[in-house]
C-alpha cells in the first residue's frame, strides 16, 4: 500500500439506536468504519465542475503476483458498501480455492446522497442527437475512467490490468452498453444489470448496430452480463398507484429490451462478446441490485 492511500479518509458510517453499552465511551454513539477501505475526490480534467468520489476496498489477502483483479462500479455512493461486503465474503471463499479476490472500485459525487440524479444523467446517457439538456456526456466520462482514474488506481494498489470489469444499474447499465459499443478494449468483462435502453428512443441501439456491424478485434475475448429483475415492470411495494408511470414502465420493456439485446449479441458468435443473461425471480428495478452487484462481484473473480 501506498503512503498516498493511507492518507486518503476511511470510509465510515455513524451507528444508530446502539443497545446499552454498545460505545466506547457512554452515552456517545460510536462509528463504523468499513475495514480495509478508503476514499478520495478528483476533479475531471482539473474541471472543479465535475468533482467525482472515490471508494476503494482491498482484499484481506496480499495481491497475487500479477495484482489483483478490479472490479469498478458505478452510482458508488449507493452501491460501494454493498459491493464491498459481497467482494469480502464471494471473494473470501474463492480465496480459499485459490482464486484471489478483487480490489473494489466506486465512482460516486460528493454529495452526502444515494443519487446524484443530474449529474448520473449526464455522465450515463450516451451522445445523441436531440437528445435532453443536461445528457449526452457519456464519453467525456468514459474519458476521465480511463485517462484519469485507472492510472491513479494503478497507482494506489497492485492490478492486473488484463482482469477488469465494468458494472452499472439502470442509467449505469445504459453506460456499461456504451463502453463495450464503443471502447471495447476499455474492459475485459462488461455486466450491465437492468439497462435504461429504453432511453432516448433507444438511441443506444444505433450503437450496437455500428458494433455488430464492424465487429472490433478486442470483442473476442469479451464478456457481457445482462441482468434484470423478473418484476422490472411493477411499481414498488407501497407505491400509489400512477397510471402515467405505470404506462413509462410498460413502454420501457426492461426485461424484453435486455434479453433481446443479449440475443442479439450472443448472435455474433465467435467474433463477439461472450454473453450470459440472467432475470432474478421475484425481484423488481430497485430490489434487484443486492443480486446484481453480487452477481458482477463472481464475474470480476472469475478466472
Amino acid at each position: 500500500m501506498t503512503r498516498r492511500s493511507l492518507l486518503a479518509a476511511p470510509v465510515a458510517v455513524v451507528a444508530a439506536d446502539l443497545p446499552a453499552g454498545g460505545s466506547a465511551v457512554a452515552g456517545e454513539p460510536a462509528a463504523v468504519t468499513l475495514p480495509r477501505t478508503v476514499q478520495w475526490e478528483m476533479a475531471a480534467g482539473g474541471d472543479p465542475s465535475r468533482p467525482y468520489r472515490i471508494f476503494a476496498a482491498w482484499p484481506e489477502t496480499p495481491p497475487p503476483p500479477e495484482g489483483w483483479p478490479v472490479l469498478y462500479l458505478l452510482d458508488g455512493n449507493s452501491i460501494f458498501g454493498t459491493a464491498a461486503e459481497a467482494m469480502r465474503v464471494v471473494g473470501g471463499h474463492g480465496a480459499a480455492v485459490g482464486i484471489p479476490p478483487a480490489l473494489v472500485v466506486a465512482i460516486g459525487y460528493p454529495t452526502d446522497t444515494a443519487f446524484d440524479q443530474p449529474r448520473r444523467a449526464r455522465d450515463y446517457t450516451p451522445p445523441a442527437d436531440g437528445a435532453p439538456p443536461g445528457t449526452g456526456g457519456a464519453d467525456a466520462f468514459l474519458a476521465f475512467i480511463e485517462e484519469e482514474l485507472k492510472p491513479e488506481v494503478g497507482g494506489r494498489f497492485r492490478i492486473d490490468r488484463g482482469r477488469q470489469t465494468l458494472f452499472g444499474h439502470s442509467y449505469g447499465g445504459l453506460f456499461v452498453l456504451h463502453a463495450l459499443f464503443t471502447r471495447c478494449e476499455a474492459f475485459q468483462r462488461y455486466v450491465a444489470a437492468s439497462p435504461s435502453i429504453w432511453w432516448h428512443d433507444k438511441a443506444v441501439l444505433a450503437e450496437e448496430r455500428r458494433f455488430a456491424e464492424a465487429v472490433p478485434p478486442a470483442a473476442a475475448t469479451r464478456s457481457l452480463l445482462v441482468t434484470v429483475g423478473e418484476n422490472e415492470l411493477q411499481a414498488p411495494p407501497g407505491e400509489p398507484v400512477d397510471p402515467a408511470r405505470e404506462e413509462r414502465r410498460r413502454k420501457a420493456r426492461m426485461v424484453e429490451n435486455a434479453r433481446e439485446l443479449a440475443e442479439r449479441l450472443a448472435g455474433l458468435g465467435p467474433r463477439g462478446p461472450a454473453v450470459g443473461f440472467v432475470s432474478f425471480a421475484g425481484e423488481n428495478h430497485g430490489s434487484v441490485i443486492p443480486a446484481a452487484v453480487s452477481r458482477a462481484v463472481a464475474v470480476a473473480i472469475r478466472r
